[in-house]
């Protein structure tokens, strides 16, 4: 599943290659993907240019000049590859992009993908992504603020982190590195960490990511033209790596069940 490295990678890839389009058909393959049907698609977003892409946590948002938002959600997976002409589309998707100059998009959800369309206004009420917090990529995303947002909370640093509406982007995939990197149990109740710990935390979110985003993501995930990342089995520490020994005290990494997810941690060096 993508995370922020992916994400990021991917939007702005889309954003250096789509922004001046005028779309010409958005194809619904099927609808259920979206949140209108097609004769919708058809009127509302004809001859509109693109004026910008960005990303939002894990969903990426396509900008129109006519007041329209195109907001897309790999969910459990997706490809989303250009094409430079349509007789080169791949076989399966679920939706296919169309613009005036003959170029385009199709995006394949694996399981859960959306497609849906907004105006500015029905946007800035849209559930899914008007309450996602700031990701660890933006500048803003300092030590204070990170510091600040944990301050107090009972709730364990896991749980804390996936939470969208506490921090945008990070995922199971990348979480298990995470924690380990900072010596953090996943079950430690983020009032219970000490400065120091808050601060091997950040440091182990900032690094972890920027490593991915360094090595253009994780090698399972295919950017825009197709192509694959950098980041592989390799390069977790902890993360996927059940009965291997710790990269730090040899100790079994074992697998722990961490409320509706699982995490991989060293028992030694992550304790209680």
């Amino acid at each position: 599943m993508a995370e922020l490295p992916e994400i990021v990678k991917l939007s702005s890839q889309m954003r250096d290659t789509l922004v001046g389009k005028t779309l010409k058909r958005v194809e619904l393959l099927q609808e259920k993907c979206s949140n209108v049907p097609q004769d919708a698609w058809d009127h509302r977003i004809a001859d509109a240019k693109i004026t910008d892409v960005y990303h939002k946590g894990k969903w990426i948002l396509t900008k129109l000049d006519n007041g329209e938002n195109i907001v897309l959600s790999l969910g459990m997976g997706a490809d989303v590859y250009y094409f430079e002409q349509e007789s080169s589309v791949p076989e399966k998707f679920q939706i296919k992009v169309l613009f005036q100059d003959g170029t385009g998009y199709t995006a394949r959800f694996w399981w859960f993908g959306k497609y849906l369309l907004f105006t500015d206004a029905e946007l800035a009420e849209d559930s899914n992504t008007k309450d996602i917090a700031m990701d660890p990529f933006d500048g803003r995303f300092t030590f204070e603020y990170f510091s600040s947002l944990l301050r107090g909370k009972r709730m364990a640093v896991k749980t804390f982190l996936m939470n969208q509406r506490n921090v945008g982007g990070i995922g199971n995939m990348y979480m298990h590195d995470i924690l380990f990197r900072a010596k953090v149990h996943p079950l430690r109740k983020c009032s219970e960490l000490t400065e120091e710990e808050v601060h091997s935390l950040y440091d182990s979110i900032e690094g972890i990511l920027n490593l991915s985003r360094e090595k253009n993501a994780f090698e399972y995930e295919r950017d825009f033209f197709g192509q694959t990342g950098g980041y592989g089995m390799s390069d977790f520490l902890v993360g996927y790596k059940e009965n291997t020994p710790c990269p730090v005290c040899g100790e079994p990494i074992i697998q722990i069940k961490t409320g509706s997810t699982s995490t991989f941690i060293c028992p030694k060096c992550q304790q209680m």
